[in-house]
């Protein structure tokens, strides 16, 4: 049948378009006007906050679960092995007494003012302090040093550093030293403390001997081998995000496990965005309106306008389904090409406003940017919205009385 074919339907829409030039460029124009500032303040949404969200990702101490250092409570096995589990936990490792792991450090090789007091913390593979990187130690002698302690004495990766231990036994202080290698330096930006990461093997060590127990791997007498650790008083946690810090907290607190985070700057980052969020879902509610409104007008007189010729399309055997398809395929035609000028526009804009912050952002980082399943996701809404007053006005052509229209002719 005549006009069965949406080629046809599509040919014959966009030819009407090319013929009223003048009209169609200013529904684009006015589309493409309201659909730009939308995609800037999405954008900026999406770079800004996004941005930011990102960095409190990356940052460690932002994900850190830091325990009551008191020490009040036991953690065995079996109490790790169900936190590994929980899919919002990205690393979990025990950790000993926090007193226990102060050591003071020194470079083998030169001289610095005065020994560093640090403390030796657990590490393992997959330690976000490490980046995702190799592990940050390896048996009795291998650690990494945070940056704050490099730079105070003044010591690179494959240097090495001399760990001062003492404990009082029997009335007399008994020190030791250990000869540590730097594998790594961790990035101020990971970990800003005074810290050395070695293993548990290590820690557990340094807490022996200063419990009055012999270490016979590193050579250190006492009182005998100490008892197998059966729990811990301490551990070291980091949720998978920072959306995860609120929920994994609140399950340690109803433990009866004091925990302090970073909940307080997480909540007003996530408050953030979601207010930003729910400002740009109003303003482009208000557009799409106006929109909405402006090309129903516009269609509405089209309609008015193309009677006749739609009627005599249906005396040629048009049918009625056509004849509807017809202002849709020209309302997608004109939202498309306003999406597409709109996207124009909305790229030039944010060049101009990364480029302006180029400065504060970070190289990778942008203040306005939108990726291309943002923009594909914006471009089928504006479609999908144009449609609706099309299809009113379709419906207008598909009821038309093809006698009564062309009485006149």
């Amino acid at each position: 049948m005549i006009g069965s074919k949406p080629a046809q339907l599509v040919r014959l829409a966009l030819f009407d378009l090319a013929h009223e030039w003048a009209i169609s460029v200013c529904q684009v124009t006015a589309l493409a006007a309201i659909l730009a500032p939308l995609l800037v303040l999405y954008g900026l949404q999406q770079g800004v906050i996004g941005t930011l969200i990102e960095r409190m990702d990356r940052d460690p101490a932002m994900r850190a679960i830091v325990p009551d250092v008191s020490g009040a409570n036991r953690f065995d096995a079996a109490w790790f092995a169900a936190m590994r589990a929980r899919a919002d936990v990205d690393f979990v490792m025990a950790n000993t007494r926090a007193i226990a792991g102060q050591v003071d450090l020194l470079p083998k090789e030169g001289t610095v003012p005065a020994p560093v007091r640090i403390s030796l913390l657990p590490t393992a593979p997959g330690d976000p302090v490490g980046g995702g990187g190799p592990a940050l130690a390896d048996g009795l002698g291998i650690v990494s040093i945070s940056r704050r302690v490099a730079d105070k004495l003044g010591v690179k990766p494959g240097d090495q550093v001399v760990a001062g231990i003492e404990r009082t036994r029997g009335g007399r202080i008994e020190p030791v030293s250990l000869t540590l290698t730097i594998r790594a330096i961790v990035p101020a930006e990971r970990y800003d403390g005074l810290a050395a990461f070695a293993t548990l093997a290590l820690l557990e060590a340094v807490q022996n001997y200063r419990d009055g127990f012999a270490v016979p791997a590193l050579g250190w007498g006492g009182d005998g081998a100490a008892p197998a650790v059966k729990a811990y008083p301490l551990f070291r946690l980091y949720a998978r995000t920072i959306g995860d810090v609120a929920a994994i907290a609140g399950d340690l607190r109803a433990q009866g496990i004091a925990v302090s985070t970073r909940e307080g700057e997480i909540a007003s980052a996530l408050a953030l965005r979601r207010n930003l969020s729910i400002i740009l879902v109003i303003i482009a509610g208000l557009g799409a309106c106006g929109y909405l409104v402006s090309l129903a007008a516009s269609q509405w007189a089209s309609a008015s306008r193309k009677r006749r010729e739609m009627a005599i399309l249906a005396l040629l055997g048009y049918t009625p389904g056509w004849l509807v398809g017809f202002p849709v395929a020209q309302a997608a035609a004109i939202a498309s090409a306003g999406t597409a000028l709109a996207a124009m526009l909305f790229s030039g804009v944010a060049a101009a406003i990364n480029l302006y912050f180029s400065q504060s952002i970070a190289t990778g980082e942008r203040a306005c940017h939108l990726g291309p399943r943002e923009l594909l996701v914006c471009a089928l809404v504006t479609i999908a919205v144009s449609l609706l007053p099309a299809w009113m006005t379709g419906a207008i052509y598909g009821r038309l009385e093809v006698s009564e229209e062309l009485r006149d002719v």
